[in-house]
C-alpha cells in the first residue's frame, strides 16, 4: 500500500551535501499516492578526503522524517535480522525504519509524529483513513511501554522480533507484519512485553556483553528473554541462602521472636506494654520479644554437569545454556551460591569442576567458557556415581580439594535428552534439565531418587512447553 510522497535518509556515514537542496524540500510531497523506490549517489569531500554516500527515498513511512534524525538505511535494517531470513522483505523493512524514527520521537518525547501528509482527514482516501486510525491506535500504545535497546533501531527490532512471534503464534506467518498493524492497530502490540528488571539487570548485562555468541546475530534479547522464563518456572530454578537461627547469651544481633515463657517479660519492648490488652496478650504470651541470636548463612552450592556433545550446538539450544548460566552466575557474584562446573565427560576420572563462589571466580570462568560443543557420548551414571564417591569416601571433588561432605549440593545436568544413563538406580539425588528432547530413562531415575526432571521444548512461534517430573506430582507450563 502506497501512503505518500517522497522522503529521504542518509545511511552509512550520514553526510551529504545536498540537504538544502530546495526540489527536495518543494517536491517532498508531489508524489503522493504514487510509489517510488530508488537509490542515487552523492559525492561529498571531506578535506583530501572522497567518498560516496548512498541516499535512499522513501515513500511509505506513517512517522515523519525527523530534522535531528538519520532513519536506518536498509542495509543497517536488513543487519540486524537474521542472516538468510524470510522476514527482509520491503515492507518488514520499511516497517522497521518508520518504528526508529517513532522511537526517536518517544526519546524526545514528541509526540506530533505522523507525517504532515496525513494529517488533514478530509484529504485521505478511505483506505488511508482506516490506515491512519489504525496505526495511530498501535503507536499510541506502543508509546507506554517499556521497550529495552540502546538506539531507535534496536527498541524497533525488538518489537518486530516479538511480533513476529505473535504472527507465528497465531498461524500468520505467510502475513507481513504491517498488515497485522493495520488490521489490529491496539492488539497487534499486545503480546509485545519485555521484563524490565531483567532487560536493566546490571549483572545480566555485563555477562552478555563480554559473550560474543549474544552478539552475534543479535542474540542478546533472545537470551534475556529466556532468563525471564527461567525465572518464570519458579520453585524448579529458585536459589535461596539458607540462613539459620540459634539463640546465644550475648550478641549484637537481635531477632524478633514470639514470647515462649512468662521470664521474657522483661525482653518485651515498652510500646507493647501500653496496649489496652496488655494483660490479656501476656496472659496468652501473643507478645514479641527481642532475643540474641547468632545467625549462619549456608550458600547453595550447586554442582553442574552441562553436556558438550555435538548435538548440543544448536544455537537455541545454547541460548538456553547461556540463559541458564548467566543466571546461576549472578547468585555467584551477589554471594549467594556456589557453582562446581564441569562438561561431560566420557571417563569419570577426567571431570574437572571449576569453583565459582563471587565476582571474580564468576568471570574468570565466563572469559574461558565455550559455546562450541563437540564431544561425544557420555554414560551419566558413572559420573554420579563419581562424583559421590569423592563427596563421601575422599571428601574432596575430583580437581578440588574442597570438602562437600557436609552440605547437600543440588546436582544439575542440564543436556539435550540424547545422553545414555546406563543404570538400573541413581546413587545421588539429581536434578536434570533437558532441552527439546525428552530422555525417559533419565525422567524416570530423577523421579525413583526424589529429584525433579525438567523438559523445555518449542512449542511454536515464541511459546514453550515446559514437564516438571517429581514424586510429588507432574506439572505442565507453557511459558
Amino acid at each position: 500500500m502506497t501512503y505518500y510522497g517522497k522522503q529521504r535518509s542518509i545511511g552509512y556515514n550520514n553526510y551529504a551535501n545536498n540537504w538544502d537542496d530546495d526540489d527536495y524540500y518543494s517536491n517532498r510531497y508531489s508524489g503522493y499516492g504514487k510509489t517510488s523506490y530508488k537509490k542515487t549517489y552523492t559525492n561529498w569531500d571531506w578535506g583530501t578526503y572522497n567518498a560516496t554516500s548512498l541516499v535512499e527515498e522513501e515513500d511509505e513511512l506513517f512517522i515523519a522524517n525527523h530534522s535531528n534524525y538519520f532513519t536506518p538505511t536498509k542495509y543497517e535494517v536488513e543487519c540486524r535480522l537474521p542472516w538468510g531470513s524470510t522476514l527482509k522483505t520491503k515492507d518488514n523493512v520499511k516497517l522497521i525504519k518508520e518504528m526508529s524514527r517513532f522511537f526517536f520521537y518517544k526519546m524526545m518525547d514528541e509526540k506530533n509524529y505522523i507525517d504532515p501528509a496525513l494529517h488533514d482527514d478530509s484529504k485521505l482516501s478511505e483506505e488511508l483513513l482506516a490506515m491512519k486510525t489504525q496505526k495511530i491506535s498501535f503507536y499510541d500504545e506502543l508509546w507506554d511501554k517499556y521497550i529495552p535497546g540502546f538506539t531507535p533501531l534496536e527498541k524497533a527490532v525488538n518489537v518486530f522480533n516479538q511480533m513476529v512471534e505473535k504472527a507465528k503464534k497465531e498461524g500468520k506467518s505467510d502475513e507481513t507484519i504491517q498488515n497485522m498493524i493495520e488490521e489490529g492497530g491496539r492488539s497487534a502490540v499486545d503480546d509485545v512485553k519485555f521484563d524490565e528488571d531483567i532487560y536493566k539487570d546490571p549483572i545480566y548485562n555485563e555477562l552478555l556483553d563480554m559473550e560474543m555468541f549474544s552478539k552475534r546475530g543479535f542474540k542478546k534479547g533472545q537470551i534475556l528473554n529466556k532468563i525471564a522464563l527461567i525465572k518464570n518456572l519458579g520453585s524448579q530454578f529458585k536459589i535461596e541462602k539458607d540462613i539459620t537461627e540459634k539463640i546465644v547469651q550475648n550478641s549484637n544481633i537481635i531477632a524478633k521472636k514470639m514470647m515462649r515463657d512468662y521470664s521474657q517479660v522483661f525482653n518485651v519492648d515498652l510500646y507493647q506494654r501500653l496496649f489496652p490488652d496488655f494483660k490479656a496478650k501476656l496472659l496468652t504470651k501473643n507478645l514479641t520479644i527481642n532475643v540474641p541470636v547468632e545467625k549462619t548463612e549456608h550458600k547453595q552450592k550447586i554442582i553442574m554437569l552441562l553436556d558438550f556433545s555435538g548435538s548440543m550446538s544448536a544455537t537455541e539450544k545454547q541460548e538456553w545454556v547461556l540463559a541458564i548460566l548467566v543466571d546461576r552466575l549472578k547468585y555467584c557474584m551477589l554471594d549467594e551460591a556456589e557453582i562446581f562446573f564441569s562438561y561431560f565427560v566420557d571417563d569419570p576420572s577426567a571431570l574437572n569442576f571449576t569453583h565459582i563462589h563471587d565476582r571474580d571466580s564468576a568471570l574468570a570462568f565466563w572469559n574461558k567458557f565455550s559455546t562450541r560443543p563437540n564431544g561425544g557420548e557420555t554414560y551419566i551414571s558413572k559420573m554420579i556415581s563419581t562424583i559421590k564417591d569423592q563427596i563421601n569416601n575422599k571428601k574432596k571433588l575430583c580437581n578440588l580439594n574442597i570438602d562437600l561432605s557436609e552440605d547437600q549440593p543440588e546436582i544439575l545436568i542440564i543436556n539435550d535428552g540424547q545422553d545414555s544413563v546406563k543404570t538400573d538406580k541413581f546413587v545421588y539425588k539429581t536434578n536434570a534439565l533437558s532441552l527439546y528432547e525428552n530422555n525417559d530413562e533419565l525422567k524416570k531415575l530423577c523421579v525413583a531418587n526424589n529429584g525433579k526432571y525438567v523438559t523445555i521444548s518449542h512449542q511454536g512461534g515464541g511459546s514453550h512447553t515446559v514437564n516438571t517430573y517429581s514424586k510429588e506430582g507432574n506439572e505442565k507450563l507453557t511459558i
